[in-house]
This record gives C-alpha cells, sequence and structure tokens, in this order.
C-alpha cells in the first residue's frame, strides 16, 4: 500500500510539475514569484497527506478547507493534462503534415484554452456532482416474490460521508432515497470517506429511512480506510444489518453480502470459511441477490443479481478508460446469461475531488417483478 500510494504521489506530483514548466515558459516568472509557485504547488501535490493529518488531530475547519482546495485543484489539474496533451499531439500531427508553423504564439494559445476549458470543466462538474440521477431497472423473475409479486429495490453506493458530502449534500441524497420509496434499501460499500470524529449525525439521519423490509450493507474499501470499528458502528447507527460473508433470507429474497477483499489485504480480516456455503444450490426457490463492492464477478456461483459499485465510472472523465483496465464491467447493467445479471452503480457520492464530469451521481432503483404478475 505505501508503495503505492508513493507511485501515485510521484506521478500526480510528476503532472503538477508538468504545468508548472509549461506556464514557466509562458509566463517566465522567476526568483521569489517562482519559488511562492513551487511552495504552493508542494501544498497542493501534498493536500491529501495534510488532510488526513489534520483530521487525526481533530482540524476540522481546516481540513474541510484543504479538502476544497486541494481536490478542486486535483481535478483542475488533471483535466488540464489531459486537454493539453490532447492538443499537443494535435499540434504536433498538424506540424508533421506541414499545416501548423508551430508558432509560440499558438502554443500560447493553445495553453491559454486548456486553461479555460478545465476551469469551465471543473465549475460544471463541481454543480453536477450534486444532482443526484435515479437510475430504473425492473428485472422480471420466475421466482416468487410476495406483495403481488413486485418487490423495489433501492442502491446506494459510494457515499463517501465525511468532509465533503455531509450536510446539504447529504440531505440531496437522502430525499431521492426517501422519493424512490424502497422496500428493501442496500449499501453497496464504501459509504463513509475517511475518519469519522463528528459524522454520527449523519447515520442518524440516514436512520430515518426505514423500508418495509430492512436495510442491508457490506464493507469497501473505504470502511477500513475509516477505520473498521468505527465503521461499523457508523453503519449500524444508520440502521443498517451488515453482512460480512454471510446471507440474509427476507421478503423472498436471498441476500448475500460479501466482505471487502481490502480487510484481508491489510490483515484485518482472515477469509471466511463459509463463503462456499453462503451460495445455495441452483435448484433453489429464492430470488439470490448478491452484495458486493467491487464488480468482480465469479459466474460459476449461483446468483440472480449481483449489484456492485467501486468504480464511481470513473468519476471524472477520461478516468472511466483506467478504471475498465481493472473492471471490465465498469459501469452499468450487464446480462451475463437469461437467469444472471450484474448491476454496477457509478455511485452517489466522490472521492476526493467534489466533481463529477460525464459520469453523473446516481442511486439505483431496481423493480423486481414476479413474472406470472404481469
Amino acid at each position: 500500500m505505501i508503495i503505492f500510494l508513493l507511485i501515485i504521489l510521484c506521478l500526480y506530483g510528476g503532472i503538477n510539475f508538468y504545468a508548472f514548466f509549461r506556464a514557466k515558459n509562458i509566463f517566465h516568472f522567476a526568483g521569489k514569484t517562482e519559488i511562492l509557485i513551487i511552495i504552493l504547488l508542494l501544498f497542493l501535490i501534498l493536500a491529501p497527506i495534510i488532510i488526513r493529518l489534520a483530521e487525526k488531530l481533530e482540524l476540522e475547519t481546516f481540513a474541510r478547507s484543504a479538502s476544497y482546495c486541494g481536490y478542486l485543484w486535483m481535478a483542475f489539474i488533471f483535466l488540464f493534462f489531459f486537454i493539453n496533451i490532447t492538443f499537443d499531439l494535435t499540434r504536433y500531427l498538424f506540424r508533421f503534415f506541414g499545416q501548423n508553423d508551430g508558432s509560440v504564439r499558438g502554443e500560447n494559445i493553445f495553453f491559454g484554452l486548456a486553461v479555460l476549458l478545465s476551469l469551465m470543466f471543473v465549475v460544471y462538474g463541481f454543480f453536477d456532482a450534486q444532482k443526484i440521477r435515479v437510475k430504473k431497472l425492473e428485472i422480471q423473475t420466475e421466482k416468487l416474490l410476495p406483495d403481488e409479486g413486485r418487490i423495489r429495490i433501492v442502491q446506494i453506493s459510494d457515499v463517501h460521508i465525511g468532509l465533503i458530502v455531509r450536510d446539504e449534500r447529504l440531505n440531496v441524497i437522502l430525499k431521492s432515497i426517501k422519493e424512490a420509496k424502497p422496500d428493501i434499501l442496500v449499501s453497496t460499500g464504501d459509504l463513509l470517506d475517511g475518519e469519522l470524529n463528528n459524522v454520527m449525525s449523519e447515520a442518524y439521519k440516514l436512520a430515518q429511512i426505514k423500508p418495509k423490509f430492512g436495510k442491508f450493507a457490506v464493507t469497501g474499501n473505504h470502511e477500513y480506510y475509516a477505520g473498521i470499528e468505527k465503521a461499523l458502528k457508523f453503519t449500524q447507527n444508520a440502521g443498517f444489518e451488515i453482512l460480512r460473508d454471510e446471507n440474509k433470507k427476507v421478503a423472498g429474497i436471498n441476500i448475500i453480502g460479501l466482505e471487502d477483499p481490502t480487510g484481508r489485504q491489510m490483515g484485518l480480516r482472515k477469509k471466511s470459511d463459509s463463503l462456499s456455503n453462503l451460495f445455495p444450490g441452483k435448484n433453489s426457490n429464492d430470488f439470490i441477490l448478491l452484495l458486493k463492492h467491487q464488480p468482480t464477478i465469479r459466474e460459476q456461483k449461483n446468483f440472480d443479481l449481483q449489484l456492485s459499485g467501486h468504480t464511481h465510472g470513473g468519476q471524472i472523465f477520461p478516468f472511466m478508460f483506467f478504471t475498465r483496465l481493472f473492471f471490465p464491467k465498469n459501469y452499468g447493467y450487464y446480462e451475463l446469461n437469461k437467469n444472471k445479471s450484474v448491476y454496477v452503480s457509478g455511485g452517489v457520492g466522490t472521492w476526493g475531488p467534489p466533481v463529477r464530469f460525464f459520469a453523473p451521481p446516481e442511486i439505483t432503483i431496481i423493480d423486481l417483478i414476479f413474472k406470472n404478475s404481469i
């Protein structure tokens, strides 16, 4: 984990200093101005570490301010990097074919355009991240269901309650959940983000939502980053029954919840010996709902529908192309065969930058319908 974080920090630092040297070539700053810009840049590069340290020291006001500054800058610099690289490649192609003189004036214009577009996209993405979409699915099943053969499951994923997603941002999410009128509410991991000081009141807001057949949750990687014991307490106070390599039968549905592998990777949880017994045989009369944070698929297991999250749909374009390298089923609905499917939620919150660009936040409504009731 330390090596991975160091690699990410080096890559992020490299992108920042790429932008720094591009700006220096245009504005020719030097002396004290250059030193001040480098100091500011180092603060912004190290902002994620500084924020976590501030959280641990319970400097919440500073941590929240640093979060907005550091993470909005992160969104800006990533977008600037991709846009500017695209412009550079385009210019070099035109120069190769003799269609561009490669003048300094042209280079400056493209630099300014990359800055302007990046600012526009960050502002758009900041406000778009607060506009919750409702994704609706209808899944027909031959498995018998109560309530006239119809059950409504509402999925939330990757809420990331913490320094940024709380208060009014969380209230908007809760309003969307209430309006969806779930029979069952499920959280497919990363309900929390970072340290847990002073966020327990947000759990009690969630606890006010009381679906007819209950609320169920599984852990994500950020539950472990936040501190698993405190995270479990928060989730329970929010009214969820946590399924950690466990199953629960309710309303004709066998809900299987799998623990996120981060716990085993961090040495905080041993592999469960009962995993092979969680999945019933193929002759089961129950609809089998699998909750699993990361969208890895084991088609040999017996389930009717898997609900996952984790990828955020990339969160900021073009990161969905990178998340697809690790999770081919990156976002959306996938039919594996006639009676087996997967839905990967794009998530409703944000991690890092409070920005979503071409990856809008969502809650998912899944209406299960018994075929004979149609």
